[in-house]
């Protein structure tokens, strides 16, 4: 028995045992994602791909085994029941795949709070997953939208590619790089910020938001916001502000703080400079007056007391013998 046999039978065991997911009521769907994944693909010069129902059948059947394997996105939700990929699903699906041609697929695992542009401009924002939805040689595309008992919405997207050919446009795919992702973002020409600060994008030829907001290194979310916009649809020649002018906040002026005043230190006096000073004092003690000692001094202070004390009594002989001797006669 082939491969393509048992996981035919696979598929069809699944099926009948295991319940499919459900869609609520405000639950996008398949052509909802077919719809937005061609709008972004128009949006960035390539032409829309035309839906092909073995695809579908393919990308509805792995988005049910998803909702009711995966719990909460934490799987690899490109392996399928029985261990398939996307190229095995899609001939068992009944998609004819010729050489040089292959199936490629992007899925994601969202809370019911999700949009479509949420899955597409944040959880397939990577250049991986812009590869699948802006491949240049796409010529088929079927999607798949379930959800889970827990709440999760799954999304799958494959998309037949038949390398060389230039897709479904071949006039269009032609003038497009390969890397879609690098050359949609290399479009976009960043503005010079305004006087005020203020940066606002007018948009291009072939320009979205997504790229726009990978040039200028915000979220898509962020421009949506600044611009009031309710949806992802741009036209060329708009004007989108990309940045805020800054609030201008007043620069306080420099106080100046006052010095403390610092006290002089005073050189604390050593006793080494107390004796010397005071051996010096008692040096100058014992010289004296007139450079004697102490002892010489004295000794002249006697001779001196001496000699006034002769002169006085020298003094007072001489008058005593003046009044003695009688007055002379004539």
């Amino acid at each position: 028995m082939s491969k393509l046999k048992i996981f035919v039978l696979l598929s069809v065991l699944f099926a009948a045992i295991v319940p499919t997911g459900t869609l609520r009521a405000d639950t996008p769907t398949a052509g909802d994602l077919i719809e937005a994944v061609n709008a972004l693909r128009v949006n960035n010069g390539l032409s829309a791909i035309p839906v092909d129902n073995a695809l579908m059948s393919a990308a509805q059947t792995q988005a049910d085994y998803l909702a009711v394997t995966c719990m909460q996105a934490s799987c690899n939700g490109h392996i399928g029941a029985g261990g398939t990929y996307a190229r095995d699903r899609a001939a068992a699906a009944g998609y004819s795949i010729a050489a040089g041609m292959n199936v490629v697929e992007a899925w994601a695992g969202r809370g019911s709070s999700a949009s479509i542009s949420d899955v597409i401009y944040k959880t397939w924002a990577d250049e991986d997953h812009m590869g699948v939805m802006l491949n240049v040689d796409a010529v088929a595309v079927g999607a798949g939208v379930s959800v889970s008992e827990d709440g999760f919405t799954y999304y799958v997207l494959d998309v037949g590619v038949d390398y060389g050919s230039g897709g479904s446009g071949a006039n269009v795919a032609s003038t497009i790089p390969t890397t879609a992702v690098t050359a949609q973002v290399a479009l976009v020409q960043v503005a010079t910020p305004r006087e005020d600060g203020a940066i606002v994008h007018i948009v291009g030829s072939g320009q979205a938001l997504w790229n726009i907001a990978a040039a200028y290194g915000v979220t898509v979310d962020q421009i949506k916001d600044l611009n009031n916009l309710k949806s992802d649809i741009i036209t060329t020649g708009q004007e989108l502000v990309v940045q805020l002018a800054p609030t201008a906040t007043e620069t306080p002026l420099p106080t100046e703080t006052p010095r403390a005043p610092t006290r002089t230190p005073i050189p604390a006096q050593t006793v080494q400079a107390f004796e010397t000073a005071t051996m010096q004092a008692d040096q100058q003690g014992e010289k004296g007056v007139l450079g004697m000692d102490r002892q010489t001094m004295g000794l002249a202070l006697i001779l001196i007391c001496g000699a006034g004390l002769a002169l006085v009594v020298l003094g007072t002989m001489s008058k005593e013998k003046n009044k003695k001797q009688p007055p002379r006669q004539d």
